[in-house]
């Protein structure tokens, strides 16, 4: 199956290989351009790690070819997502199925919305994290640390979730599950929580573009500043009625890590393998992509349920003084959607039926 990948970075690059691995044929597509050139001139791209070979991938030259398989991936950080979809939406055709990969701040409903502008019916996946982990280790090679056993999935429409499904289990192997609907999945992605934790008591080593492995340095404190962040998180799914996996289910190995305090759960884990290493500068997604589209939207969520979140709100506050810039007023998306955050029972609406139901 012919698959586009929209964009051109470390996971874009590691989705392609694993495709290509699995059978498929994967095209990238760079949206600033400057990336795919030596793959567009028939290089292979190298994965090495979780997924070694060489593989042969296309790269599309506009967003028109970009939109030409039945499906496309959308693998660009929160902060890219306005501008890819405002790009590729106008090339989209009826029965075309869009996977967000590590969904944030529910831009399903802002794709949702350009779709039914145009009157298109196309089915809009969601995955709460990345299907694999990857890094460029240069302009056609990619390490990939991680193959990602789980990951949880929600469809608009809902009544789309099974055939979605097997999509991704098609493209990428049995490692996705079902959720209820976008709610579960979004509260699901627990990267701004972690992120939050690290960047923030970590900021003057990537100030300083230090060396450091970001497990190793959740220590107690940090850990158990990272589990009452994680409840504040689990409140606001509750109040939804939706359930998603703790931190300390996250971080579990089955057979080798056992779930229990977080601290602990990660001084086993560091005891059995090499970390990743932690950013070496201010300018990372933990930041600029987390704050904006991960704990603003939760407290957004919050604010609708009457959920006190705290210590989301002060890290809010804190990084934009730390970053000097106003995060609040960051986040492209959730403007454009405001009509479904009117209510609970709204978004529940929009999120199961997509924005005609608005």
């Amino acid at each position: 199956m012919q698959v586009s990948i929209l964009g051109a970075g470390g996971v874009a690059y590691s989705y392609a290989a694993v495709l290509a691995s699995r059978g498929h044929q994967p095209m990238i597509w760079s949206p600033s351009g400057t990336r795919g050139h030596e793959l567009a001139e028939g290089a292979n791209l190298a994965a090495s790690k979780a997924l070694e070979g060489s593989f042969a991938v296309s790269v599309a030259a506009s967003p028109e070819q970009a939109a030409t398989p039945d499906v496309l991936i959308l693998a660009v950080p929160a902060y890219g997502y306005r501008a890819v979809l405002d790009r590729i939406v106008p090339t989209l055709r009826d029965g075309q199925t869009v996977i967000i990969s590590a969904h944030l701040s529910f831009a399903a409903l802002y794709l949702s919305r350009l779709l039914a502008e145009r009157r298109l019916s196309c089915p809009i996946v969601v995955w709460n994290t990345t299907a694999s982990t990857g890094r460029q280790t240069g302009p056609t090679a990619v390490s990939i640390s991680l193959l990602r056993p789980k990951v949880e999935m929600a469809v608009i429409p809902v009544d789309a979730g099974d055939q979605a499904l097997a999509l991704c289990r098609d493209l990428f192997g049995d490692r996705f599950s079902l959720k209820s609907d976008l709610i579960s999945v979004d509260l699901g992605n627990i990267n701004p929580v972690v992120h939050y934790g690290i960047a923030m008591f970590n900021l003057t080593r990537m100030e300083l573009a230090e060396d450091w492995a970001q497990q190793a340095h959740i220590t107690p404190a940090v850990a158990r500043f990272l589990e009452d962040l994680d409840r504040e998180r689990q409140a606001v799914a509750s109040a939804f009625d939706v359930q998603t996996r703790s931190i300390q289910q996250a971080y579990a190995i089955p057979g080798k890590v056992e779930i229990g305090p977080l601290a602990e759960m990660l001084r086993q884990i560091v005891a059995m393998r090499k970390g990743v290493n932690g950013p070496k500068t201010l300018d990372t997604r933990y930041v600029t992509e987390d704050v904006p589209y991960g704990l603003l939207t939760t407290i957004r969520l919050a604010e609708m349920t009457g959920v006190e979140v705290p210590l989301h709100r002060a890290g809010a506050t804190i990084f934009s003084s730390l970053y000097g810039r106003d995060f609040a007023s960051e986040n492209r998306i959730l403007p454009e959607i405001a009509a479904a955050f009117a209510s609970v029972d709204t978004l529940r609406e929009a999120v199961s039926q997509g924005w005609a139901a608005v």
